[in-house]
């Protein structure tokens, strides 16, 4: 099952109020705990000096000099550790964070939020884009049928089963997204838009050709595409709704089937 392209993988979520705030409380803590301990060792090395100094035996240098040096040489090298292996930690839960946050959690896919970042990145700027930005919203047809027939358990096997078709199919670099509960994206920045148009009816044609196994025997489910191609500097949000327009185009024209917008 495909997961985020590739191109996202170093892709900075949208950080939220409330782990912004945790993020900055932790790093406060670390920087203060940091301090504490390098700062005790030195006292350590500080205190153990004068307690040569004060008593009976004549001081030597070089004792003086090892205490003074090694202690907080020590001391401060395994604060660093401590440190470095909490931040090391803290980076790895909120790279995990982020990426729930960007994937769908029944298919693996990236999500919607996921899927607008990454749409907003290849659109802008227009002038740095050499290929044309395509998209293809994608509906199951007659979803409701299945869960209302052989329930969400059914249901939940057939958004899987159309989420793993595409993935398949579509090439690495492609976006990949469940935008809604029975909802599919597809796009890609590529310079061949038929290319890009023939192989949704080849995912489509698939689809229909490849039975949903349940326990309740097999089934077939198709789905109706809206295709469209981002015009000069067309925004995103606009690009998307001509291909929901295209998209209601193939459910009222019979469904199961791609129509590419205007």
């Amino acid at each position: 099952m495909q997961s985020l392209p590739s191109n996202q993988a170093t892709r900075s979520p949208i950080p939220g109020t409330g782990a912004g705030l945790e993020r900055r409380a932790l790093h406060w803590r670390l920087w203060r705990n940091g301090f504490i301990v390098v700062g005790a060792s030195i006292a350590a090395s500080v205190m153990l000096t004068r307690l040569s100094l004060d008593s009976n035996a004549p001081p030597d240098p070089a004792v003086l000099m090892l205490f003074a040096t090694l202690i907080p040489l020590v001391v401060a090298s395994c604060a660093y550790l401590w440190i470095a292996s909490l931040t090391v930690r803290l980076d790895r839960s909120r790279a995990e964070l982020e990426e729930l946050a960007l994937t769908d959690p029944l298919t693996g896919l990236a999500n919607r939020r996921a899927a607008m970042q990454t749409l907003q990145d290849w659109a802008e700027p227009p002038s740095s884009r050499p290929d044309a930005l395509s998209v293809a919203i994608a509906d199951i047809d007659w979803f409701k049928r299945i869960n209302d027939q052989f329930g969400h358990d059914a249901g939940d096997a057939g958004i899987v089963h159309v989420a793993t078709i595409m993935a398949r199919l579509a090439p690495e670099d492609w976006l990949v997204a469940r935008i809604g509960g029975e909802e599919f994206l597809i796009a890609a920045c590529t310079a061949d838009t038929e290319q890009f148009s023939e192989l949704i009816d080849r995912v489509r044609a698939t689809l229909e050709a490849t039975p949903l196994i349940t326990h309740g025997g097999q089934h077939t489910l198709t789905a109706s595409f809206g295709v469209a191609t981002m015009q000069g500097e067309e925004a995103v949000d606009r690009l998307m709704i001509r291909a929901d327009r295209a998209l209601y185009d193939a459910k009222e024209a019979g469904r199961n089937r791609s129509v590419v917008a205007a």
